[in-house]
Order: C-alpha cells, then sequence, then structure tokens
C-alpha cells in the first residue's frame, strides 16, 4: 500500500497538469514529475482506463476531453498562504485591471478551501502589509484587454502620450508585455512607424481594440531581446578564458595615449553584479534587454547626445570583486531622475583610449577587453566605459570607444 502513494499523488498531479493546459506533451510529464517517458505511458493508459477521458494528438501530446471537469483542486496550507500572499502584491498593482481580475480570482479560489484552512488565510491577510513608494496609485487600466488582444491577434488603436509629452495616435499589432520596475510595457509592431516599438501602459489615454486581426509574427518574445541587443552588443569585464599572447600590446604600454575627460553626468539604468561564476554575464545581457525594451535612451530627459554609455563604477576593489554596471547617456542635469533610473555624476580624470574594432556578435569588445587586462596598467577603478555612437551601428563592422581610468 506504501508503495502505491507516490504513484497515486503522481497520477492526481498529472490530472491537474492536463486541466491547466491545452495540451501537454509527454516530455512536459515526464520533466515535471521526474519519470522516464515510458512510465508517462504507462499512467496515462491508467487514467484512460479508470474512465478519464484523455485524449492523444499524434505527435503534439495528451489534452483532456472538452467539458470534462474534476472536482475543485485542494490546496496545501503552503500553497493558500502563497496565494493570499500573492494577492496582497496585487492589490498593489499598479494596473488597476490586473489588480480587479486578480481579486475577482482569489475569491473563487477561497470558496474551494478547506473551512480551516479559510480562517488561517483570513488570519494572514491581515498579518500581511506590502509597501511600497509613495504615491504608488494606480497609473494604468489596460492591462488585462491587452492581454486578449496579444492571445487573439487583434489590431489596437491607441493614444499615446510620451514621457517628453509628445501626443501620437497609433495603430498597433500587439506582439508581448513586459513589466519592470512596478510598470508594465506593451511590445507592438507600430503600423505608424513599420517597426517595433514598445508603449508604457501608463502612457496610453485612451484604447481601443478593433475586431480585425493581424497575422501573428514569427518569433518569440526571447528572439526580439535579442535583435534589439544585436547592434548594442556589450561585453563586460570578465576573462572569460586565458588569454593568449599581448607581447606587442605590453609592449606598447609604455606609450599609450592619455586622455583628459572632462567631469560629466549621466542618466540610465544600472544593476550590481560580479564576475564571480559568470553572474555578470546574465545581469549585463538582462540590462541591455531592459535598455532596449523600455526604450530607456528615448526616456531620459535633459539628454546631451544619443550615445549609449555602458560604464562600470563603484568597484569593491577591482575587476575580481562586485561592481555596479549603468547603461545610459550624457545629461545637462540631474534634477529631473525619471522612477526607476539613476543620475550620477562622474569626476573624469585621466584615461587610456582603446577602439574595439569589428564584429560587435563576436565578441569584438570583448577581445579589447582581453588586450586591457594583460596590459601593466596602473587602472585607478573608478569608472571605465564604453561608448556606443554612430561607428558601432553596423555591428558587423563596427568601431566601439572604450576608456579606461588611470593613475596619473
Amino acid at each position: 500500500m506504501e508503495k502505491e502513494k507516490p504513484r497515486l499523488a503522481r497520477l492526481t498531479a498529472i490530472l491537474t497538469q492536463l486541466q491547466s493546459r491545452r495540451m501537454v506533451t509527454a516530455r512536459e510529464i515526464a520533466d515535471k514529475h521526474g519519470i522516464s517517458i515510458r512510465t508517462v505511458y504507462r499512467d496515462i493508459r491508467t487514467l484512460e482506463k479508470s474512465g478519464v477521458p484523455v485524449l492523444t494528438e499524434e505527435g503534439k501530446g495528451y489534452y483532456m476531453m472538452d467539458g470534462y471537469k474534476l472536482p475543485p483542486v485542494m490546496f496545501t496550507e503552503e500553497e493558500a498562504n502563497a496565494l493570499i500572499t500573492a494577492e496582497q502584491m496585487m492589490v498593489k498593482a499598479k494596473d488597476k485591471s490586473l489588480a480587479s481580475e486578480y481579486q475577482s480570482a482569489i475569491t473563487k479560489i477561497r470558496s474551494v478551501l478547506k473551512a480551516s484552512q479559510k480562517e488561517k488565510t483570513e488570519l494572514l491577510s491581515e498579518r500581511i502589509h506590502i509597501r511600497t513608494k509613495a504615491g504608488n496609485g494606480k497609473t494604468s487600466t489596460h492591462l488585462i484587454e491587452l492581454q486578449s488582444a496579444v492571445t487573439n491577434y487583434q489590431i489596437v488603436h491607441l493614444a499615446y502620450t510620451s514621457l517628453q509629452g509628445k501626443k501620437s495616435l497609433r495603430e498597433i499589432e500587439p506582439f508581448a508585455l513586459y513589466s519592470t520596475n512596478e510598470n508594465w510595457l506593451l511590445i507592438a509592431f507600430c503600423r505608424l512607424r513599420n517597426d517595433f516599438r514598445s508603449f508604457r501602459l501608463d502612457c496610453i489615454t485612451k484604447i481601443t481594440v478593433s475586431t480585425t486581426r493581424f497575422e501573428p509574427h514569427d518569433f518569440t518574445l526571447q528572439q526580439y531581446f535579442e535583435q534589439c541587443i544585436e547592434k548594442l552588443l556589450p561585453t563586460p569585464d570578465i576573462p572569460m578564458t586565458q588569454p593568449g599572447s599581448t607581447f606587442a600590446i605590453n609592449q606598447k604600454n609604455s606609450t599609450m595615449q592619455k586622455v583628459e575627460i572632462k567631469p560629466f553626468h549621466l542618466i540610465g539604468i544600472s544593476v550590481r553584479t560580479s564576475n564571480q561564476d559568470n553572474q555578470a554575464l546574465t545581469a549585463i545581457g538582462d540590462l541591455w534587454k531592459k535598455f532596449m525594451a523600455e526604450d530607456v535612451r528615448n526616456a531620459i530627459p535633459n539628454k546631451l547626445e544619443d550615445p549609449v554609455y555602458s560604464v562600470y563604477t563603484n568597484y569593491e576593489s577591482d575587476h575580481t570583486q562586485p561592481y555596479d554596471v549603468i547603461l545610459g547617456c550624457k545629461v545637462s542635469s540631474l534634477e529631473q531622475i525619471p522612477d526607476g533610473m539613476v543620475g550620477v555624476s562622474f569626476e573624469g580624470g585621466t584615461y587610456v583610449p582603446f577602439v574595439a574594432k569589428g564584429d560587435l556578435t563576436k565578441g569584438a569588445v570583448y577581445q579589447s577587453w582581453v588586450e586591457i587586462w594583460n596590459t601593466d596598467l596602473d587602472r585607478k577603478y573608478t569608472a571605465d566605459f564604453e561608448v556606443y555612437g554612430q561607428r558601432s551601428l553596423n555591428t558587423s563592422d563596427a568601431e566601439v570607444d572604450i576608456f579606461i581610468a588611470v593613475n596619473e
């Protein structure tokens, strides 16, 4: 009898998995429950023999017959607590439609809880508080409506006011939704610009979802992000492999050119990371995705110029220890810093310039960093930076300026 318990629990879990998706593959079931494909086949046959109408679509997977319903799923105490905690977070969500729909759903979930669980969840609701920034009111009401437009491939007409106050009317093909810094962004193909654009939901003043459908875009959100960063592909200060000989570089080091960089202000987005265990590779890659998806460059106020600066600063000691990465643009003033961004003043000083030349997608910038690591530069570790300007736009034959702070 004891041996049957794990399988009984697994069969129930597989039923729940089948109910939660339109189609589930044998591999997904095997991966979720840590079993072999052959065991999946046996479990599915057992369910079928028990009268559960599990149907098979050859080459695709399993699904439940339409109209078949199982008794309500019973939640463990820990699962119920997780749902109640999520409810408190959703109440603070900036999109009013999301908060409203989630509260409606959680009310239905509460109805299937056992009496003892209801009492405990009510107590937990009173004992959890989610604190947010001052003035964290609802800033949009369109998330749920746009979710339906994304999944139904419906054209959307919207009135949009940019962060700079520019108003426009757009006809878009909604592609994906992206959340960051408590704000939601819509990624869509804009028929006015004939290209993909990002729209902050709190900047949408009016929305009309059309019954007209568009042809789905044949790529994933991850592929979209990869396309976004292809033009601006940074390489962090991380020695991925032991570099080859750099004798020529070391020989020329004594006569390397030095330049004086004047103090400047920068506004952008940042992350603190470390080169240990390749953490920086993921952190900096995600930072670039966010920079592109949110169109951060065009949201920076008092911008002096368009080139994007990738700044490495606040080193704990040297590049082997934690440091900050800031992606942004030079600005004339730090008086106005948008929510979710940082404003930093750099003191300038003495720098040695390098130029990374070649294909950015094949590690041209990385190769320059390899040369830098193997010089005997007396690095200051205050703020080093890369500049992605006009010469970097042709990613297959780009030039990226790199400036390394050194002691005088």
